[in-house]
């Protein structure tokens, strides 16, 4: 029996008595009573710690009688403690996909919907708590003179932050990934995509082609492009090139991630997604993956790659169709290598890329997301037409 079981008992605690015992173990852990570290990346070392300091807070408060302590009570303890609180709860939900906190309100986005949940917290001092913490972990500045901050969470999802003077208000936006774990078939099922969609997306990838996702934020880029990585054969070695830990492929031995790195204090060296592009050509790499094309060097960068045997690649670039997507990588490309014409960035683009899937996000009147879906599958022929423009087969 589990030192949780032997003292556990029937009796339960009310509401009241949780937020009272709550609060006793926070201001004692605070004070310094109970030596705690407070590092909330280790907040699981200390569970079992934690249900101690409860229960000897409990037989302090009710001497002869026994209280079950739920898990859940020891969770919300922890998260308020060593967390970021509030924001646990949602950071765990997988129909939770984004969480918005304006000063003490915070709204989230879940099965697509927008929800307000009001003021969650009492005030503007827990706010900054938690950018504390966030802040913290991710070893940069955010102040009055440096007001914005963009990081990845402790569980991988993406954070931005923003505080006055430049806005009127403390702005925290957080993109959550734990809703990335699907297989082609779970989109399948959610009519992402049709049967022969289907077939053709097994095809590609078996077929070592290269191609790029495109859609608006929240299309389900990210998503698709995770799904589909996770079909590439387990035997190959498979190059990421990220800006935040979005793609996940924990069934492939041979994975190299790389990230890159912005410039936050003066003693830091920017690492940007040229510099991550160059150093993975050195390393042996059977397939690249390039979470999102942002700017003309990783446009370029990518073509290059793309051109030197990488077969089987995949990217992901904001547009509004298929077509918009190599027109936008054509037009990064030239910005980087204005010396090139755009009819050789075109013939560059039409022997890189195989394939182009446009999604696109169904959404009601209030601008909640409905259905994701692949609106275009198109495929580009290597060469282009007679007036030199792209030619593709739309599927």
């Amino acid at each position: 029996m589990s030192l949780q079981e032997r003292l556990n008992e029937s009796k339960v605690l009310n509401a009241n008595d949780e937020n009272r015992l709550a609060s006793l173990v926070k201001d004692k852990i605070k004070s310094g009573k109970y030596s705690f570290n407070t590092d909330f990346e280790s907040k699981s070392e200390f569970k079992d710690k934690l249900f101690v300091l409860i229960n000897n807070e409990l037989e302090n408060l009710y001497p002869s009688l026994k209280f079950f302590i739920s898990d859940e009570l020891v969770e919300k303890i922890l998260s308020d403690i060593f967390g970021l609180g509030i924001l646990e709860k949602y950071l765990q939900d997988r129909e939770v996909t984004d969480i918005f906190v304006q000063d003490k309100e915070m709204i989230i986005i879940k099965n697509g919907s927008k929800i307000y949940l009001g003021e969650v917290f009492d005030n503007i001092e827990e706010v900054y708590l938690i950018i504390d913490r966030i802040k913290a972990h991710s070893n940069k500045i955010i102040d009055q003179r440096i007001p914005f901050l963009s990081t990845d969470l402790y569980e991988g999802s993406r954070c931005s932050i923003v505080i006055p003077p430049v806005s009127d208000k403390v702005y925290i936006s957080i993109r959550i990934f734990n809703c990335l774990d699907f297989s082609l078939e779970d989109l399948f099922k959610i009519e992402m995509f049709d049967e022969k969609i289907y077939s053709k997306i097994i095809e590609l990838i078996v077929g070592k082609k290269n191609i790029i996702i495109s859609g608006a934020m929240g299309s389900g880029k990210t998503t698709l492009l995770n799904t589909m990585a996770k079909l590439i054969p387990r035997n190959e070695f498979i190059n990421i090139i990220q800006d935040t830990p979005e793609i996940r492929l924990k069934e492939h031995p041979y994975v190299r991630l790389l990230a890159t790195r912005s410039r936050s204090r003066e003693t830091d060296n920017e690492i940007n997604q040229d510099k991550l592009l160059f150093e993975t050509l050195r390393m042996k790499a059977d397939r690249i993956i390039v979470g999102e094309v942002r700017n003309s060097m990783s446009a370029y960068q990518l073509l290059q790659a793309l051109n030197t045997g990488h077969n089987g690649s995949f990217s992901t670039i904001h547009a509004d169709s298929s077509l918009d997507a190599l027109l936008r990588l054509e037009i990064l490309a030239l910005e980087y290598k204005p010396n090139l014409s755009s009819k050789v960035i075109k013939k560059i683009i039409s022997r890189s890329i195989d394939a182009v899937i446009f999604l696109e996000s169904e959404t009601d009147a209030n601008s909640n997301i409905l259905k994701r879906k692949i609106k275009e599958m198109a495929l580009l022929e290597k060469e282009l037409s007679e007036g030199g423009e792209f030619k593709l087969e739309y599927l």
